[in-house]
């Protein structure tokens, strides 16, 4: 599945819910989310039976976190559903870059959370800098650099870090 793919199915979703937040597309969407303290070093997970699809998250994640992870696991459940029907995909090995699942759910979590428009304004201003952008986006540095990727793909003039890094929630 390719960047553009990935990204008209996150514009189907912003424009149908006329929101960028996961919780509130999953809930739209009849996704159970139910938050655990016991999942260790889990960030989240998602499973899918028959038509009804569960998310289950680590409620030790902090704010950005927890967007990030939710908009993760929504990014599995729109781009593989049918993996999910075969068992869960469990976030503890998720953000690993040989993984082409976990690839694909960071760069829809990537475009669904940050709008083309905020990032290539930011980028632009003059007195721009990596860490900058990332407060003023209120996202960490590797979502950004997927999302980055995500535009340069589609055809931006952006600069993009070294690689992106999936495994950046593991830490």
């Amino acid at each position: 599945m390719n960047s553009d793919y990935i990204f008209r199915e996150t514009g189907n979703l912003v424009r149908r819910f006329r929101s960028r937040d996961p919780f509130e597309i999953m809930e739209a969407l009849g996704v159970r989310v139910k938050w655990y303290s016991d999942l260790g070093r889990t960030k989240g997970f998602t499973r899918c039976l028959m038509h009804l699809c569960f998310v289950g998250m680590n409620d030790s994640l902090g704010e950005a976190d927890r967007r990030i992870v939710g908009a993760h696991e929504l990014g599995h459940i729109v781009l593989h559903r049918d993996i999910l029907k075969s068992g869960p995909l469990f976030d503890t090995a998720v953000y690993d870059m040989r993984s082409r699942t976990e690839y694909e759910a960071n760069l829809f979590a990537a475009d669904l959370l940050l709008s083309d428009a905020d990032v290539d304004r930011l980028i632009h201003e003059e007195d721009a800098s990596y860490d900058k952008v990332c407060r003023a986006l209120g996202t960490r540095s590797e979502l950004l650099s997927f999302k980055l990727f995500s535009m340069k793909r589609r055809g931006s003039s952006c600069r993009l870090p070294e690689e992106c890094d999936s495994r950046f929630l593991a830490r």
